[in-house]
């Protein structure tokens, strides 16, 4: 019996493989295969800018949040 880190890495290399056997299949599986992969790539690279635009915001000006308004002080 395989462990289960053996297992996940030899799914993860056999999984272009299946990907490819299925959208050989059938025109519209092809179609739905380059749309799903549209659509996870979008989100993750708009999730990655504002992620990476948070922490260049944190480094680059730490203290540069609202300041309180002038009848405060």
């Amino acid at each position: 019996m395989q462990s289960l880190p053996t297992q996940l890495l030899q799914s993860i290399l056999d999984m272009p493989g299946k990907f490819i056997d299925i959208a050989l299949f059938d025109p519209l599986s092809a179609v739905l295969i380059l749309i799903g992969a549209l659509l996870v790539g979008a989100a993750s690279a708009v999730f990655g800018y504002l992620s990476l635009g948070a922490a260049a915001s944190l480094v680059v000006r730490p203290g540069s949040g609202r300041s309180p308004p002038p009848e405060a002080k």
